[in-house]
């Protein structure tokens, strides 16, 4: 629940951005980087924050991490311009950067290492699906809202599709909305979760000793060869996924002259095939550790997924149908979330005490590589048109797949092999 309200929060924005922008008059250049704030903070925090779950424990962080991301996004009907609304969404990237590593340590004290896989792909599908809902929800809920709070939270704005080519709708109150269902979930989260097994009730607390401080944290991530690989992991796979949720709606028009009101049922339909590969992937990550152990179990599903993924962004560039192409983007999505539990599981088998801290520089590169991606890929289509951006993706792929090939996930990070179970 609280990676789907993540995820809603995160994405509903982008949904409503041009109605915003009319409204809070700011220009283009000025969304482009208010679109691109949130990745950058939400990147440069991951470490940061994983460390302060590791340290402080991720019940704890994560609980505040939920309330302050809440509140961050119901402040955020109340923006009255530019700078306010890149002052929040800067926030709810720093707020948000803790979730996932925080969620990593959990997994790693609650499951075997058999079971992580599994387990933490039923964390990430909350977020997948929290995304694939958002754009539907939030453009129905701004509609619903409509008369609700303050007069001028209502407002008109153009739309060739709707009736007489005006529509009515309430942004402000939609983002009020989430926020408060955020802190029922932070609340929730609070009463019915615990750091470990031991600290249920009526069990005792086992003290666990502290993990390394921060600053020598980063120099065992900086200097180990498996985290090297594992940045490379995620670099490369987020180039060749981010078009999902950046670029795919501009390659469709451009391409094969999409209107608009399909390309947001068909965005939503690559990303709801990826959900699928999400769920499966536990179990298929958790099926080969049991087989070939920690060291193939781990890297096989990493390298088969990002295998697949180069031959579905090559294929791309043979087709002469929208839908055709969003079926093999599917395809895509539905690899590369079919390899992330294994991403969550490695993390947890080589972090030891510092599992936070270990996932959070993974998704630090990932997100520095979606928040690279559509520059990147916009400067190779704008010089060599899509099919070479495409080619782009698919190289970045296979960096991700050799990396991942060489990954040995029964070292631990700590060097003490007990520190890893």
């Amino acid at each position: 629940m609280a990676a789907l309200w993540m995820y809603i929060d995160r994405v509903c924005l982008s949904t409503l951005a041009d109605r915003m922008q009319k409204d809070l008059q700011f220009d283009g250049d000025q969304k482009a980087l208010i679109l691109g704030a949130f990745f950058l903070a939400y990147a440069l925090c991951q470490i940061p924050t994983g460390s302060l779950a590791d340290r402080f424990g991720q019940r704890k962080v994560l609980t505040a991490c939920i309330v302050g991301w809440s509140l961050v996004t119901a402040f955020t009907g109340f923006v009255e311009g530019f700078l306010g609304l890149l002052v929040v969404r800067l926030l709810l990237g720093v707020a948000e950067s803790g979730a996932y590593p925080a969620a990593a340590g959990l997994v790693k004290n609650w499951a075997q290492p058999t079971e992580r896989g599994r387990f933490s792909s039923f964390v990430a599908l909350g977020g997948r699906l929290g995304g694939a809902v958002a754009p539907f929800l939030t453009a129905f809920l701004a509609l619903a809202f409509v008369g609700w709070g303050p007069a001028h939270w209502t407002a008109d704005f153009p739309n060739e599709s709707a009736p007489n080519g005006i529509e009515t709708i309430n942004w402000r109150m939609v983002f009020v909305f989430f926020g408060v269902c955020g802190l029922a979930v932070a609340a929730a989260f609070w009463v019915f979760v615990r750091d470990r097994p031991e600290d249920t009730a009526g069990t005792a607390t086992v003290s666990v000793p502290p993990p390394r401080p921060f600053w020598e944290r980063m120099a065992v991530l900086a200097k180990s060869r498996n985290m090297i690989l594992f940045a490379t992991v995620q670099f490369g796979a987020n180039v060749g996924w981010a078009p999902l949720v950046t670029l795919l709606p501009t390659y469709l028009n451009e391409v094969f002259k999409t209107p608009l009101k399909e390309i947001g049922a068909m965005q939503s339909t690559a990303l709801t095939i990826g959900c699928l590969g999400m769920f499966l992937g536990g179990f298929f990550t958790d099926f080969m550790h049991k087989k070939f152990g920690g060291r193939w179990g781990r890297s096989v599903p990493i390298v088969l997924a990002k295998s697949g993924c180069v031959l579905c962004c090559l294929a791309v560039t043979q087709v002469d149908s929208a839908w055709t192409a969003i079926f093999i983007l599917g395809a895509m999505a539905f690899l590369v979330d079919m390899g992330n539990p294994s991403i969550w599981a490695f993390a947890q088998d080589v972090g030891g005490k510092n599992v936070g801290a270990a996932l959070g520089w993974g998704n630090m590169f990932g997100n520095l590589g979606a928040f690279a991606s559509p520059i990147l890929l916009t400067m190779v289509k704008n010089g060599a048109g899509w099919n070479a951006a495409f080619v782009l993706c698919a190289v970045s792929f296979a960096c991700a797949g050799v990396a991942g090939f060489l990954l040995n996930a029964s070292k631990p990070l700590d060097d003490h092999p007990g520190e890893s179970r």
